[in-house]
Formats: C-alpha cells, structure tokens, sequence
C-alpha cells in the first residue's frame, strides 16, 4: 500500500466495514441480508463505529456466484469450510449452508 494509506474495506460472509477518515477506526458500513447489525456486532471482540445508515447488501446473482466458484476458489471452500447458499423465508433471505 501506498505510505500514509491503510486499508480502505474489509469484508466478511456477514458485514462490510470502512475506517472513519478522522479517527481511523473500524466502521460498520453495510450487513448481508441474513444477518442484522446486532448479530454483527455480538460476533466481534471490540466496538467499532456504526454508519448512521448501516444498509443491506445485495445478494450475489447467479453470475458472481459462478465467477466465484470457476475463477477465486474453485475448491468449493470458504473460510468457514462451506458455500453460502440462501433461501427465501417469508419474503426475507435466511443463509443455510450447501
């Protein structure tokens, strides 16, 4: 990285975090749809900043799911050891495992 840059994002199977540009610190951004800020933030060790507008990401479409299956890990394993595979459940995404 560039000197005087840090990480820009880091992304997890169930949240997406910046870093405030004053204090440098962890940032809850955006939650997967299975997931809410509350399961996120009991999950992790210390208590970063929350976006006043913590959203929703999007699902994967079918198309990035391939591309992620043929070209970044063509194994079939994730870090947790299995695909996220999600199913509709009362008109809200639930993740279950393949």
């Amino acid at each position: 990285m560039p000197a005087e840059t840090g990480p820009h994002r880091v992304v997890t199977e169930r949240a997406v975090f910046g870093f405030d540009d004053e204090t440098r610190r962890m940032t809850l951004l955006s939650v997967a749809p299975w997931s809410s800020v509350d399961e996120v933030l009991s999950e992790i060790e210390f208590t970063p900043l929350v976006a006043a507008n913590v959203e929703s990401l999007a699902p994967p479409t079918e198309e990035e799911l391939a591309m992620l299956r043929a070209n970044i890990d063509p194994t079939g394993r994730t870090i947790s050891g299995d695909w996220i595979t999600l199913e509709e459940d009362g008109g809200a995404l639930r993740r279950v495992r393949a």
